[in-house]
């Protein structure tokens, strides 16, 4: 690796460092874990989210001396398309946790919000747009090592849902393929708002229909989960064609383009 880009990937993954343990640093300003438990949960995530925030656009400031939207894919190009296509894929899952939960479902400003913009923005911001797209765009690493690494810490974020070694493997190895797959969409819409609404739509719809909280899914579950993905699959090959970036040879471990 260039001693510039072993500089740049300090900084990023210090930044990124700081960001993980921050809660602890809040922990040690309110004065203890119990009063930073007292916090409602969406209002310790909105924290940390902003944080997270703070500190990626602080890194990318630190190795590209400026501060920009389009450096992270969330400038007004791609918002709308990205959000409407979204919607579309995630109609056939709707309809099947629908038809096999009697449609009955409860949708609240509060979900909305925790699962459109902490989870949906906040996750893809931080594992796609942070981790993964300083490392791959501006660090010389490689669509599979900057996506292998954001996927893995994506996928330890998840192992509290684990009930024994057989589930927690399987989360493990379920979220890990997801994230990867969420940083190929990033870089083929060249835009975050697709995988953050697409991201953001499945959560919603999964809570809407109080789906058990544990990753794995039913079976119902898990077939609805892949028509939407599928759908975001077949489209976004047409969607790689376009932008010339269906190929990803000469960037799977090094990216020096």
């Amino acid at each position: 690796m260039k001693t510039r880009n072993l500089y740049k990937t300090l900084i990023i993954l210090g930044c990124f460092c700081v960001y993980k343990y921050s809660k602890y640093l809040y922990i040690g300003i309110l004065g203890g874990r119990e009063q930073w438990l007292n916090i409602d949960e969406i209002s310790r995530r909105l924290i940390l989210l902003l944080t997270g925030i703070v500190l990626a656009f602080l890194a990318n400031y630190i190795i590209n001396k400026r501060v920009s939207l389009t450096d992270f894919g969330i400038g007004i190009k791609g918002f709308l398309k990205g959000i409407l296509a979204s919607l579309v894929f995630c109609v056939p899952m709707f309809f099947i946790l629908g038809n096999s939960n009697g449609f009955n479902f409860i949708v609240s400003w509060e979900l909305f919000f925790k699962d459109i913009f902490i989870a949906g923005f906040g996750e893809e911001f931080i594992y796609r747009a942070f981790l993964f797209g300083l490392l791959f765009y501006f660090s010389g690493w490689g669509f599979l090592s900057a996506g292998i690494l954001s996927g893995f810490i994506f996928g330890l974020g998840h192992l509290y849902q684990a009930n024994d070694i057989g589930s927690a493997i399987f989360i493990f190895l379920f979220t890990t393929g997801v994230s990867v797959g969420f940083s190929w969409f990033y870089y083929v819409w060249n835009s975050l708002w697709m995988p953050v609404f697409l991201h953001g739509f499945m959560d919603l719809i999964w809570d809407s229909f109080k789906i058990e909280d544990n990753v794995t899914g039913s079976f119902w579950v898990n077939i609805a989960r892949l028509s939407a993905i599928l759908l975001a699959v077949i489209y976004s090959i047409h969607v790689a064609k376009k932008n010339d970036r269906l190929v990803l040879k000469s960037k799977l471990w090094l990216n020096n383009t």
